[in-house]
């Protein structure tokens, strides 16, 4: 391991203790659903949105943060998210 040498043992395994934390975070993160707290005057039916938001955030959000080959970083996951029309 290249980068062990180069860091030292001490700093290489907080290095790996703290990326096995944003792993974690991340799952965690993808689990939990943000509910829509307020709808657009727009919005003609709610309780249609929410289940539409539901879904989207399992088959997005879910999907990009706990892809294991292919994980994407959480604030591209978000911005993904944001563009999302719904």
């Amino acid at each position: 391991h290249a980068y062990q040498k180069l860091m030292g043992n001490k700093v290489f395994l907080n290095v790996i203790y703290v990326q096995a934390a944003l792993d974690s975070h991340h799952q965690i993160v993808a689990v939990e659903e943000l509910k829509i707290l307020m709808h657009l005057n727009e919005c003609q039916d709610p309780t249609s949105c929410n289940e539409d938001r539901h879904i989207i955030w399992w088959n997005g959000m879910g999907q990009l943060l706990l892809d294991g080959r292919n994980p994407q970083p959480y604030n591209d996951t978000i911005k993904h998210f944001k563009e999302l029309q719904f």
